[in-house]
């Protein structure tokens, strides 16, 4: 029983791994499924977990360190069992690697395979933790920076190994030892150089006053010519350095212009609505964008393509990358797929996706395969910026922030529409500018006309952002059979059916009831008119009308008013009459049909 813990493949493109930590020190019990250890790779972060239950016996790696994937890490077994075959087998692996690499390729792996040989070697007769084989790699490897020996070397980790606080132990006493009267730790030397740094400006706060590495520091903050202060170091390594390079060289590499377009965004927004009304899933302008980016990849296909090895590759795939801010730096994970993709499938994705990418559980293969990437920097407000290309990708489109600007609108007036800035940066050794600028304009027909990327049955009629068809006191009533009809004004439309007494259905208001609706919604405004204008605090405002008799030709007619008003009843007396001269529904009634008004408090 027992196994070898090896430094996990994060992704085809890996080439090293480094340790971040060891969830568990070495004789410590692990159970299986626990976390042994976090790794990095260049651009995830991964848990080791283990495999079975056992005893974390021996570890080859210290947080830091970095090793090519499949290297061994560490050894888990059971308390009570041997482990010289495992201990074995890693020799042979580290021996294989170093001989693969050559000398000193991977100081992790190097000085784990000499820790493995002098532990075989020490099979004989044992001597110091050095001659056992107990000295980690990070040891090893400040014992030779520092040109500390070794031998003899009392160790004070676990079971007598040597660690690197005991290398700088030594060196440290012998560099005190040598005459110096300055009493500093290597590391502190080490920086002090790297800064200039006298040491004897650098006040000690290590023990028996030695000056450590953070003393150096302090000094160097304040002997800055400029006055400035330091407040923090963030070296860069792991994904940031990845972005970094990968970005560097897409930039220096690809030439890299910039065309900008603005689309009017009103029906994008109205049809984000509608469909977000309509089917299961949260849909976003985001989501419809994004199909209408790919509709345009669909009429431009030289843009969803790659640029490698002097080939421009044109995919049939639409695998949209999209950009997420997550703490190491901006990833871009691949919505694969969109242009077989229904709007509902690529809302739920792309949430699923971005999720994902910030809670860190993104994996390689989320971030390969793209075409084509989108990043969005105008929900922080930017607008207009110029994206960096991604490689081997040849363009890349930026989405700005959402502008409200005035527009003609019908004769000759000025309204507020809102529209959306886009920045299309390309590789113009693979496209032209004319490519360019006739992929924006395609994109932009698509934004701004954008219901036929929406499922079948959402029309613009069923956006909340429709515009609206005011009647213009045009009215048309249908009859298409028996005594029910529909009556249409503008963009709005209701039924109507007549009482059984009279042959219908009495399943919806009959006309009359629509004409007294009219009326006491007529009255309502006229009489709220007319307390705004005398500046009369009126609240809500209720009006019912009343009708007999119940059928036939209408002979009396009532309407009453109650309003929400402190004022008094002169004052609400006299708003009331004056809204009923002033509404224009009342005036319609025949002069032997008079308005019988009446009005109370609510």
């Amino acid at each position: 029983m027992g196994y070898v813990i090896k430094m996990p493949k994060l992704g085809l493109e890996m080439e090293r791994g480094e340790l971040l930590g060891w969830e568990r020190a070495e004789g410590e019990t692990l159970e299986e499924g626990e976390v042994v250890a976090e790794v990095e790779s260049e651009k995830s972060v991964a848990e080791v977990d283990a495999r079975e239950d056992g005893v974390l016996r021996r570890t080859y790696l210290e947080p830091g360190e970095t090793v090519p994937p499949g290297t061994p890490i560490g050894i888990v077994a059971p308390a009570d069992a041997e482990i010289d075959d495992l201990e074995a087998e890693v020799e042979a692996e580290l021996e294989d690697a170093d001989a693969d690499d050559g000398a000193g390729a991977s100081a992790g792996a190097d000085s784990s395979a000499e820790a493995a040989t002098d532990g075989a070697a020490s099979a004989t007769g044992s001597a110091s933790a050095a001659d056992a084989g107990k000295v980690s790699p990070r040891a090893r490897k400040r014992a030779e920076e520092l040109g500390v020996d070794l031998e003899g070397l009392e160790g004070s980790g676990y079971q007598g190994a040597i660690t690197e606080d005991d290398v700088e132990r030594v060196a440290d006493a012998d560099g005190d030892e040598s005459g110096g009267d300055i009493q500093a730790s290597p590391r502190a030397r080490k920086r002090a150089e790297e800064l200039g740094v006298d040491l004897a400006t650098a006040e000690g706060t290590g023990y028996q006053g030695s000056v450590t590495e953070e003393d150096v520091e302090r000094a160097a903050e304040s002997a800055d010519n400029a006055g400035r202060s330091l407040r923090e170091e963030r070296p860069f390594d792991g994904m940031r350095r990845t972005i970094a390079s990968r970005l560097g060289e897409s930039y220096r590499e690809a030439v890299h212009v910039t065309t900008h377009r603005e689309a009017d965004a009103e029906a994008l927004f109205a049809a984000a609505d509608a469909a977000d009304d309509a089917l299961e899933a949260d849909v976003s302008v985001q989501d419809v964008l994004l199909l209408a980016v790919s509709a345009a990849l669909e009429d431009h296909p030289a843009f969803n393509a790659t640029f490698e090895d002097d080939t421009h590759r044109l995919w049939n795939e639409h695998n949209l990358g999209v950009a997420v801010d997550v703490e190491q730096g901006l990833i871009a994970p691949v919505l694969r797929d969109v242009d077989e993709k229904s709007l509902e499938a690529v809302a739920r994705e792309r949430r699923e996706l971005v999720g994902a990418a910030l809670e860190g559980e993104y994996t390689m293969d989320d971030l390969r395969g793209g075409t084509f990437t989108v990043t969005n920097l105008g929900v922080l407000g930017v607008e207009s910026f110029d994206p960096i290309i991604n490689p081997p990708q040849i363009a890349i489109l930026g989405v700005d922030a959402v502008a409200e600007r005035p527009t003609r609108g019908p004769d000759d007036g000025v309204e507020w529409r809102r529209h959306l800035p886009f920045d299309l940066s390309f590789d113009h050794r693979v496209v032209d500018g004319a490519d360019a600028a006739r992929f924006l304009e395609t994109l932009v027909e698509r934004v701004e006309e954008p219901w036929a990327l929406l499922p079948e049955g959402i029309d613009r009629e069923d956006a909340a952002g429709a515009e609206t068809e005011m009647p213009g006191r045009t009215v048309t009533a249908s009859n298409a059979e028996g005594m029910s009809g529909r009556i249409e004004a503008g963009s709005f439309e209701w039924h109507y059916d007549e009482p059984e007494a009279a042959g219908g259905t009495e399943t919806g208001p009959t006309p009359v009831d629509v004409f007294l609706g009219g009326l006491a919604a007529c009255l309502s405004l006229s009489v709220r008119f007319q307390a705004e204008k005398r500046d009369a605090a009126v609240g809500g405002i209720d009006v019912t009308t009343d009708a007999e008799p119940e059928h036939g030709s209408v002979e009396r007619i009532a309407a009453t008013v109650r309003l929400e008003s402190d004022a008094d009843d002169e004052t609400l007396e006299r708003i009331v009459d004056l809204g009923e001269r002033g509404c224009h529904v009342s005036q319609l009634l025949r002069e032997d049909l008079s308005l019988e008004l009446s009005w109370e408090r609510l």
